[in-house]
């Protein structure tokens, strides 16, 4: 693969946005989300080495190198299992390499070690749900995700939400429909 200094201002976006959920494939910046204040993480060795491992997984991952990248978030994993940012950065990449249900069980882990807590983890991998979900046509359960990461902040999941009402669906069809000229709306 490509490292990323060799990929289109397009592909960058598109690889920033898998490892970004709340990124636009246009790579406009939106400073609208609004994440509750996250409590700090231990300062423990064993917390730095995983930021550590997390860090160098992603560079690794925008790099084109899938394999070493894995092998760094594994580490990440086992470093910390308890932190539920490293199964959501594994879970990005997994998406990427195209191991969906692998990263639905990573986004599984994650959900369950943010329980009843609002952060900005519980948002991403929230949002990441959604979309595999969205993607398997699972759009109801998908609804529900992105519901909850907008409760959270989440502007990426605030915009999913409404696109996915099914009443505005059926306003741009009519809206459409008019703006043609059809003479029947077909509900």
């Amino acid at each position: 693969m490509a490292a990323l200094e060799q990929l289109c201002e397009r592909d960058r976006a598109v690889l920033r946005s898998i490892f970004d959920p709340t990124a636009t494939i246009a790579d406009v910046a939106d400073d609208g989300d609004d994440f509750p204040v996250d409590e700090p993480e231990p300062s423990t060795p064993e917390y730095e080495e995983s930021k550590s491992y997390c860090l160098r997984g992603r560079r690794l991952a925008e790099a084109g190198k899938m394999d070493e990248a894995l092998v760094m978030l594994n580490k990440a994993v086992e470093s910390t299992p308890g932190r539920p940012e490293v199964y959501n950065d594994r879970a990005q990449l997994l998406r990427l390499i195209l191991k969906d249900n692998e990263a639905m069980a990573d986004l599984d882990r994650a959900l369950e070690l943010t329980q009843g807590k609002g952060s900005r983890a519980r948002a991403l991998a929230l949002c990441q749900r959604g979309v595999l979900l969205r993607k398997r046509g699972s759009d109801d359960e998908a609804r529900a995700a992105f519901a909850e990461a907008a409760k959270l902040g989440s502007s990426f999941a605030k915009k999913q939400v409404v696109e996915m009402n099914p009443y505005a669906a059926l306003c741009n069809q009519m809206l459409s429909q008019v703006m043609r000229g059809e003479k029947e709306i077909k509900l």
